[in-house]
């Protein structure tokens, strides 16, 4: 069908397997900044067990000050680790069904997927900066299919638009 995207389809939903093109520039910081972040936790860690123990009056407050901090830094971890799995990932998965929208972009179990109501997701359009293919959910606009060749997203937009948009199949002219 579409050069570059494989579907698979089941009786639950449509299976869309998309290729993505990575941000080299932006993989490379968040690779640093998830290494800092890691030496940050374990020197911090080290600290603190050696604060605990060190005998000192001022030793507990000081060790529960460090503790709220790595706490802080743990959640920042957290974010860290998402944007960097987000840039890692090789390909987005779309799985489409009548009462949901989901995307997923893998990196083995570390993924990220976003579950979007059917009920609020707009038809598919085709958006110019950044060249991709897009939905919007409320106020927030969507990106998928960016690696895509502008004549396989036009394809793309068109049949998920006919299949799950029957009503805005009379705008498939229009770009976005």
């Amino acid at each position: 069908m579409i050069r570059a995207v494989r579907f698979e389809q089941s009786p639950e939903r449509l299976k869309i397997v998309l290729p993505i093109k990575r941000n080299w520039p932006l993989l490379i910081i968040y690779t640093i900044l998830a290494c800092a972040w890691f030496v940050m936790m374990i020197g911090g860690l080290a600290f603190v067990v050696s604060i605990a123990f060190s005998g000192e009056s001022y030793a507990f407050v000081f060790v529960v000050m460090l503790l709220i901090g790595l706490f802080i830094l743990f959640r920042f971890g957290r974010f860290l680790f998402r944007q960097w799995a987000t840039y890692l990932s090789n390909r987005e998965i779309l799985f489409v069904n009548r009462e949901e929208l989901i995307v997923r972009r893998p990196v083995s179990i570390w993924g990220n997927t976003d579950v979007y109501d059917m009920q609020y997701v707009t038809p598919f359009y085709l958006s110019e900066k950044p060249a991709a293919l897009a939905f919007d959910y409320g106020y927030r606009h969507v990106y998928v299919g960016e690696a895509l060749q502008p004549e396989a997203r036009k394809s793309l937009r068109q049949f998920l638009n006919a299949t799950y948009f029957p009503n805005s199949a009379g705008d498939e002219d229009e770009d976005g």
